[in-house]
């Protein structure tokens, strides 16, 4: 069994690995912040807890002392007043980490995004992999941190840093709350405003357990170092994702706005966001402009290599609707007094 180091683990796909790593019998130390909610752990032994900050190095003194490092931590916000906080976080937080796991000899498993790929290439209309180079622009700041997180990783494998690199594509599950968990529980609820466009575009849609399983399955791969792997799932167009969604849950389908009024909304919802101290918007013109572009990956290589599997969507989603009904069932639909929406 291995000493575990987690940075990220409160998060929406921490939490799982961290039960998953638990379960498998390996001692565990979560990097949280004083703020970070552990008690989904309350339950787990052989968890020590260290507080401090990715963004301050000097705050990471206690966190050497195990085998290998899981660096989830990030800013995954759509957007945030201050954007040097993407950069803080994503890009220097991410070099300390990786700093000190060189320093010390500690293997490094970094959970980069599909984002840090890129679109793919409008011209191309075949799913793109983790050697593909990113194109020549990026749509939100969210996108361009984690690609130069990416880089800050690969410059340290290059001093010799053991790294084994993944990148999960969109991924849906239970629990999940950022924008596109957020969607799964407003068609549930009746209150999703539309989906803007035609709804063409495919996105790469990662089951939860897929990932953490993929994330686990190279703990003792010493042969990955270096390597980098898509833990994708089903490649699907969003107009068939949400209406399978709403087909699951048994409730209307999503009526489709012109793409200039999505924009517009989330202009407005930019808008209301700086004009409050905790409101994060809904959507942002970026997000909107995003959902133009094809996101569609292949897993070929953590297939071969990994053993990966993909749980077929309808599958996933099942679960993952039925998660979300019961959770509206027991909470009800205001989003604000049950705390999905901050103001």
């Amino acid at each position: 069994m291995a000493n575990i180091l987690v940075t990220g683990g409160t998060g929406f796909i921490g939490v799982p690995l961290v039960k998953k790593l638990n379960e498998l019998g390996h001692n565990l130390k979560l990097l949280i912040r004083e703020t970070s909610d552990i008690t989904p752990f309350n339950d787990l032994a052989n968890i020590e807890y260290s507080v401090g900050d990715v963004r301050d190095i000097q705050s990471l003194s206690n966190i050497v002392g195990v085998d290998l490092i899981y660096h989830l931590a990030g800013q995954v916000i759509i957007w945030a007043k201050d954007k040097n906080s993407f950069y803080d976080i994503n890009v220097q937080g991410a070099e300390n980490i990786a700093k000190i796991a060189l320093e010390n000899n500690i293997t490094l498993f970094y959970m980069s995004s599909f984002v840090a790929l890129g679109p793919n290439p409008k011209e191309s209309t075949e799913p793109t992999d983790e050697s593909f180079p990113h194109v020549d622009f990026f749509i939100n700041e969210y996108e361009r941190t984690k690609y130069l997180g990416r880089e800050k990783i690969k410059e340290y494998i290059e001093k010799g840093l053991k790294t084994i690199i993944f990148y999960p594509g969109f991924v849906y599950g239970p629990g999940d709350f950022n924008i596109y968990g957020e969607m799964i529980f407003d068609i549930l609820a009746g209150q999703f405003i539309g989906l803007p466009g035609k709804g063409e575009s495919v996105f790469c849609m990662s089951y939860l357990d897929d990932v953490i399983d993929g994330m686990v399955s190279v703990i003792d791969r010493e042969d990955l170092f270096g390597q980098g792997f898509v833990l994708g799932g089903e490649d699907i167009k969003i107009r068939d994702y949400l209406n399978l969604i709403a087909e699951l849950g048994e409730v209307k389908k999503p009526r489709k706005l012109p793409m200039w009024a999505g924009v517009l909304y989330g202009r407005l919802c930019k808008f209301k966001a700086r004009l409050s101290k905790k409101r994060i918007p809904y959507i942002t013109p970026a997000m909107i402009i995003g959902m133009k572009y094809n996101w569609a990956f292949s897993s070929k290589s953590a297939i071969e290599k990994l053993g990966y599997e993909i749980t077929p969507i309808r599958e996933g989603l099942m679960k993952t609707v039925e998660w979300y009904k019961n959770f509206i069932k027991l909470n009800g639909k205001n989003k604000k007094k049950i705390g999905i929406r901050m103001c």
